[in-house]
């Protein structure tokens, strides 16, 4: 029998029968850790811990309580559910949209699922998660793609994605009780380690609530009055509406040649909502004196507050940008981390006192002099700069502690209006493999650190994690504080990122710890056919990471 070499995670090598998976192997090799294994990665790619391997290799393991390792489980997690969903409602055919929370959100068609179907439901789940059922790796056709896909609804997106893949001769399917299911990345061997969900009624469908990366293995309770929701919600409804919700759709419309219409059709609607943006803070004039703009990396932010302040100028009312980074503390005096280091993320690193002194001097129609932040020596140093507002001004702070109430806790809350900004992409693959809106960030991110910050992609994705984890600590908990939620993603814009990012993640040699992240993303990428950005205008918020764009500001 033929044998493959393979370096574990202890740095040794080991031979091992042809065929042998990483799941075989992480028993008789446990990692360390005291958390389940979810996936592995095999020469710096993710695969599913079923896969046979058939050459020589790296071996890594990834486990259940991490980022990739959560998203296997919430993948696993809806193949047990929909298994269990065919066999008690067969007529009823599930598409997913979007997490809500750590939840993720499905709704129904052909009929409707009641919390009596969701009682039979869960009692199967639980009934397979006993049994420790395993989800078997199977190599099929296409053909077989093709025959499971019509079942639910989903051939014609799941064939579009199958066109786009090389090597088209076999494909992967999983395999839970006799059920057949295609995902696009890793599933677990097997569902007994699917302890903690509930399913729970909610709108036109059911949310599958699970453990996050932080809680697992158990769940945080989920809000149905998330404000976020309606945002999700809305951008699911008008992308299906225009008929670019899946990228299979999507990839039609670039081969048809009717892209430009989509670009023009997404970019109108986000005028249309900053106009009306306007026309609320317009109307409430005499009551809304400031605005605060908040959201995570690479939403938006800036080019947003840009068109926001041409809309307010085009109602007669003069926008007065406050720039938060001008009232940093001097960097002796900025909060440090335990680790020792500046903690200049955390709300504390603003001089409250002051920000809050001067807001509330601005609105006594008083005029204060402006600091200027000198980021090079840490220190906060006038130049001569002043402001004061007329009667028809209203000013506009954009940063990521725009929600949190201390930054602006002296001025009253008739004056303020809290918008949050975030990418919340509608984009789907198929019925069942959706997108994750942190992706679309990092590729924004990715494209804009390349062309404007002289970073490589392997340096963004490497300090992608820490940017994550400030946003999970100093904006995600204040989103529903947001009396606005705006969505800054455009449904087009995959295919014109793909141009700028696949040569970038391309560029990431195997040796990179960012490795396994790219290789994912360029999996992502290769099913997008590719947009040239011609047509996009300048003032765009996609510009703000492509170039290019009106708002030098916002580079």
């Amino acid at each position: 029998m033929k044998t493959i070499s393979l370096q574990l995670p202890d740095g040794k090598k080991y031979d091992f029968p042809e065929g042998t998976t990483l799941w075989e192997i992480s028993k008789k090799y446990p990692a360390s850790g005291t958390y389940p294994v979810a996936a592995g990665i095999f020469n710096g790619e993710e695969i599913d811990l079923q896969k046979p391997l058939s050459a020589d290799g790296q071996v890594a393991f990834i486990a259940i309580n991490t980022e990739a390792g959560m998203r296997t489980y919430e993948r696993s997690l809806l193949f047990l559910f929909l298994v269990a969903a065919r066999q008690v409602c067969p007529q009823i055919q599930m598409e997913t949209r979007n997490t809500l929370g750590s939840a993720l959100y499905l709704v129904a068609h052909n009929g409707s699922l009641n919390n009596q179907d969701l009682t039979a439901i869960t009692k199967k789940m639980r009934e397979l998660v006993a049994a420790d059922e395993p989800i078997a790796y199977q190599y099929v056709s296409e053909a077989e793609v093709v025959r499971y896909s019509q079942r639910d609804g989903t051939a014609a997106d799941r064939i579009g994605l199958v066109d786009m893949l090389p090597g088209k001769q076999k494909f992967v399917a999983n395999v839970l009780d006799g059920e057949f299911e295609y995902f696009f990345g890793p599933v677990l061997p097997s569902v007994g380690l699917l302890q903690s969900f509930e399913l729970i009624k909610f709108e036109e469908g059911v949310v599958i609530n699970k453990p996050n990366v932080a809680s697992y293995p158990k769940l945080v309770p989920w809000s149905r009055t998330q404000k976020i929701n309606s945002a999700y919600q809305e951008a699911e409804e008008w992308s299906a509406m225009i008929g670019c919700n899946t990228v299979a759709k999507l990839n039609k419309i670039i081969d048809e040649g009717h892209a430009d219409k989509i670009i023009r059709v997404a970019e109108a609607l986000q005028e249309k909502k900053i106009a009306g943006i306007a026309d609320k803070i317009t109307h409430s004039k005499k009551d809304i004196r400031l605005v605060l703009i908040a959201g995570p990396s690479s939403s938006g932010k800036t080019s947003f507050a840009q068109r926001l302040s041409d809309q307010l100028q085009v109602n007669g009312i003069k926008p007065l940008p406050i720039s938060m980074d001008n009232y940093y503390l001097n960097r002796a005096d900025t909060p440090r981390k335990p680790d020792g280091s500046y903690d200049f993320e955390c709300v504390e690193a603003i001089d409250l006192a002051l920000f809050n002194e001067h807001l509330s001097r601005l609105l006594q129609g008083k005029t204060i002099k402006l600091p200027k932040y000198d980021f090079r020596y840490g220190i906060r140093e006038y130049r001569g700069e002043e402001m004061s507002m007329g009667a028809n001004s209203v000013l506009v702070v954009e940063g990521i502690h725009g929600l949190n109430e201390k930054l602006t806790s002296a001025i009253p809350s008739a004056q303020k209006l809290k918008i949050f900004v975030s990418a919340l992409t509608p984009m789907s693959l198929d019925n069942f493999n959706r997108i994750h809106t942190t992706d679309v960030r990092l590729l924004r991110r990715m494209v804009r650190d390349s062309q404007f910050r002289s970073h490589d992609a392997a340096m963004t994705i490497d300090l992608w994690p820490s940017v994550r984890a400030g946003e999970d600590k100093y904006i995600f908990p204040f989103q529903e504080d947001a009396d606005i939620f705006f969505n800054t993603s455009l449904i087009y814009e995959p295919a014109v990122l793909k141009k700028y990012a696949e040569p970038l993640l391309q560029a990431i040699p195997a040796t990179e710890q960012s490795y396994t992240v790219a290789r994912r993303l360029l999996d992502l990428l290769r099913l997008i056919k590719p947009l040239s950005e011609d047509n996009i205008p300048l003032n765009s918020i996609l510009r703000e990471f492509l170039g290019g764009s009106v708002f030098k500001d916002a580079l």
